[in-house]
């Protein structure tokens, strides 16, 4: 097995002084002498003919923008991706975060065809994970990157040796979708329920950071990392208001009988810090309801 190229995203601006910079994979190409394209635009016909000199017999995508047929119709055994769900759930930009969103015990990685339809191509290959009742995406989010690389290697094999063998998505009635998320998707004051709030802090753990508003200023939002669940047990709870608690030592989010305890909190414009450190500094006690 051979990787005769890369493509990856052109060079962006970043820093202070806005120079460019190539991405990690083309950092890593280049170190391994793997020739890198970066395409503008993907129907460029000088990529085209560049990506086709390259004579692949099949084409990897991970992360990547939708490509065109001129793209994914070119090498011989056909192009796939790597997917993070069990597909057809979570067709979409997010399914790691919406997985841990929806408080789900399982999930896994899927390679399959591309074709004309978003996340909608013949299966190839799945391996199922288990998913940890307090993990968050940052644990889960490694742990299907390696299981994903392990399984694009099995992917390409099984191709190569003629024991690909595609199989149809199965057509679900209310298949679940993971959409891109954005910086409303971690305002917690809009859940109305605890168990749905521990869940969301796991998912918004790396990007965007679940958040709460300050009862001083509703514009500003202090972020909370790391929910463990100390008592989720009282269904019929679940229909009372949501309070946050904070004392001498410990903050917690409440509603009735149902307690989740936070674990590490981020003022605006400052550091992540963990409770104690936080509440050194913040005077207020009490009880204070989210409001929606």
């Amino acid at each position: 097995m051979e990787v005769v190229g890369v493509v990856t995203a052109p060079d962006k601006p970043a820093g202070r002084g806005q120079s460019l910079r190539a991405s990690h994979v083309s950092d890593t190409s280049n170190r391994l002498h793997i020739p890198v394209l970066k395409p503008v635009k993907l129907k460029d016909p000088q990529f085209l003919e560049d990506l086709a000199a390259l004579e692949a017999d099949v084409f990897v995508v991970v992360a990547f923008r939708m490509l065109p047929k001129e793209v994914w119709a070119m090498p011989p055994m056909g192009t796939f991706n790597v997917h993070a769900s069990l597909l057809p759930e979570y067709r979409g930009a997010a399914p790691i975060q919406w997985a841990l969103a929806n408080g789900d015990s399982e999930t896994g990685v899927t390679t399959f065809l591309l074709n004309e339809r978003i996340d909608e191509g013949a299966i190839l290959l799945q391996e199922r994970l288990l998913i940890a009742p307090n993990e968050t995406i940052t644990s889960l989010y490694a742990r299907l990157m390696h299981a994903g690389s392990i399984l694009a290697v099995h992917t390409v094999e099984a191709l190569s040796a003629g024991n690909g063998h595609p199989q149809p998505q199965i057509a679900l009635e209310n298949p679940r979708l993971a959409p891109k998320i954005f910086a409303d998707f971690g305002e917690i004051e809009r859940l109305s329920n605890l168990l749905d709030i521990h869940n969301r802090i796991r998912a918004c753990d790396s990007y965007p950071g679940a958040s709460l508003a300050l009862a001083e200023n509703p514009h500003e939002r202090i972020k909370v990392f790391g929910s463990e669940v100390v008592n989720t047990s009282h269904i019929d709870d679940y229909k009372l208001p949501i309070e946050l608690i904070i004392s001498d030592t410990s903050i917690h989010l409440a509603q009735g009988e149902n307690l989740l305890s936070l674990q590490y909190v981020q003022w605006p414009g400052k550091r992540k810090m963990d409770i104690s450190d936080f509440l050194r500094g913040f005077r207020k006690r009490g009880k204070f309801e989210l409001k929606g």
